[in-house]
């Protein structure tokens, strides 16, 4: 078990990562409520207009840089968000990738094209995370069946 000061320094070790859930470190307030310790800040589903996605992208940059919010990944399994790839084993890795494959499979035309378009494979449980990561930002279109292959794999 990893020393909960050196897993918070590995979740924070590359900024604020825009794909992962933030929670506060410092108490504050904004769109229209407080926000106390500990909670899930999901500045996404909060009520702004579309034209200001950017000034709130920079507000929430601007948060973390100040120490305001933090990623924990302690917090994201206990509440159960973000894409909770840091709970699987390898073997659930693998399970994960092999059905998003099967649906790239499907929808695929030729084995040339399946090659190009499927999830890619590792031995090394984070490389894998970062591959899972990298192919959902490039296929939105399979963010459904992700989700609900991760919560059969894990038991949710």
């Amino acid at each position: 078990m990893i020393n909960p000061q050196k897993q918070h320094r590995i979740d924070n070790a590359f900024g604020w990562q825009i794909d992962r859930p933030v929670f506060v470190k410092v108490p504050f307030f904004a769109f229209g409520e407080q926000w106390k310790e500990g909670e899930v800040f999901n500045w996404l589903d909060q009520n702004f207009r579309e034209q200001d996605y950017f000034r709130q992208l920079n507000n929430v940059h601007k948060m973390f840089l100040s120490g305001h919010i933090h990623h924990d990944s302690s917090k994201e399994k206990a509440n159960k968000v973000g894409d909770r790839l840091s709970e699987m084993n390898g073997e659930q890795l693998y399970k994960l990738v092999a059905q998003l494959n099967s649906v790239v499979k499907g929808r695929t035309s030729s084995q040339q094209e399946f090659k190009d378009k499927k999830c890619k494979l590792s031995k090394i449980d984070d490389k894998q995370r970062g591959l899972i990561r990298q192919w959902l930002r490039r296929n939105p279109w399979a963010s459904e069946d992700f989700y609900k292959y991760r919560d059969t794999i894990l038991g949710d």
